[in-house]
């Protein structure tokens, strides 16, 4: 392994940056990546509750909170790039209090945690694997709503819509199941003043 100046390594993800000696020399910053996944059984019902919005359907989905499957992913995405564990650890389904919880709630929390230990959301990448209902005409809305429940910009958010091709439970329609993969940055020096996510911080030559 090269022996890396430890003024140029990126820190652990799972110690608090509030609690760190952050290096002094020019402005820098640190990336980290997280990935969520959530599945959830579909039943007759509905409406289904999907990135934060109601959609009229015949289904609903089955979980202890609303059992938004996306803002589930988004969650997971979220505290993985921290290092601050899962939704599983954070709302367990064991607690009376999650059962039927507003799954935006729940994300805001995640994100002042993250905010907390020192961390901003670069941008996300959102995958909805559902065979119905068609999610094409309401990604832009959905996307709104992520960035509205996050607090960032709508550029800041990415949502795509994939068919299960009949085949799999996605497919036969017995789930729905969301992807997420989460970017987050933070200043690793003090002489970055600016956010990690403004266009006008320094370049990489």
């Amino acid at each position: 392994m090269p022996n890396i100046p430890l003024a140029k390594r990126n820190f652990p993800a799972q110690i608090p940056l509030g609690k760190r000696d952050l290096p002094e020399g020019p402005a820098t910053y640190v990336a980290r990546v997280g990935i969520g996944h959530d599945t959830h059984r579909l039943r007759p019902g509905g409406p289904i509750r999907l990135g934060g919005i109601d959609i009229p359907s015949d289904s609903e989905m089955v979980g202890h909170s609303d059992a938004d499957v996306l803002l589930h992913a988004v969650t997971d995405a979220l505290l993985g790039a921290a290092g601050l564990g899962d939704i599983g650890e954070m709302f367990p389904d064991t607690a009376a209090e999650n059962r039927g919880r507003d799954s935006a709630e729940m994300l805001r929390v995640a994100k002042r945690a993250i905010t907390v230990a020192g961390w901003e959301i670069a941008n996300l990448d959102c995958i909805v694997h559902a065979e119905r209902p068609k999610l094409g005409p309401l990604k832009q809305v959905i996307r709104g709503r992520l960035a509205e429940i996050l607090e960032i910009a709508p550029e800041q958010v990415s949502v795509k819509a994939k068919t299960g091709e009949r085949v799999g439970p996605v497919g036969r329609q017995e789930a729905i199941e969301a992807q997420c993969v989460a970017s987050l940055c933070t200043k690793s020096s003090p002489a970055a003043e600016t956010s990690c996510i403004t266009p006008d911080h320094p370049k990489s030559p």
